[in-house]
């Protein structure tokens, strides 16, 4: 279809590398009007005030749905250091709910990831955290058999860990605490990936602002 001619405008979710490869199939790539959402390290911020049993859900089910192999997926969670203890007990509690297992049996949310070397790429970025002060605080996470990795939840992150910049794209949730939220706002603002961030509190004024 490309190779055509005949596509005017490309709207395209994916890696900046296969958006690359379908632009330069065009015969006139400069003619082609694109739409791109190239990676993202969609974040997640939790405040203060949060209802930390629905943050902790819904954060979860975010970042772990798929495997965590979604482009909207929560890649790097910000919590408020005054709950961060808090919420990540009642996020490792969830993680340990979701039913490791092959996609067609019944109850399983985690199963086999279709990349060759996948779990090899993220089991290094979860060696790379811990070699810089992180640690992985659930029972197995990071566990792999075959093609198969049990989810890890990587406590605390910080600049300078390849797992604060780089997408995982993967069961491997990054959290990290925060004194003030111009913190995460920052990294928002700064991140070379712009797709959204998701924002748990209770007031809806400050949340808007």
């Amino acid at each position: 279809l490309m190779k055509s001619g005949r596509i005017d405008v490309l709207a395209f979710i994916g890696s900046s590398r296969v958006g690359d490869i379908l632009k330069h199939q065009h015969p006139k790539p400069h003619r082609l009007r694109c739409v791109l959402g190239l990676e993202a390290k969609n974040a997640g911020i939790v405040l203060e005030d949060a209802d930390i049993d629905l943050a902790a859900k819904e954060a979860v089910l975010g970042s772990l749905s798929f495997n965590g192999q979604r482009c909207t997926a929560l890649k790097i969670l910000f919590v408020h250091r005054s709950r961060v203890d808090e919420f990540l007990q009642k996020f490792v509690d969830g993680v340990a709910k979701l039913k490791p297992g092959m996609p067609w049996d019944d109850g399983v949310r985690i199963t086999p990831l279709p990349e060759p070397g996948k779990t090899g790429w993220m089991s290094e970025m979860i060696k790379d955290a811990v070699e810089k002060g992180a640690k992985v605080v659930n029972p197995d996470g990071g566990s792999v058999c075959n093609t198969l990795m049990l989810p890890a939840v990587i406590y605390p992150v910080k600049p300078g860990m390849k797992l604060y910049s780089e997408e995982q794209f993967g069961p491997v949730v990054p959290i990290l605490p925060f004194n003030d939220i111009e913190e995460p706002m920052n990294y928002v603002i700064d991140s070379n990936y712009g797709q959204q961030v998701s924002i748990f509190g209770s007031d809806p004024d400050r949340m808007a602002e």
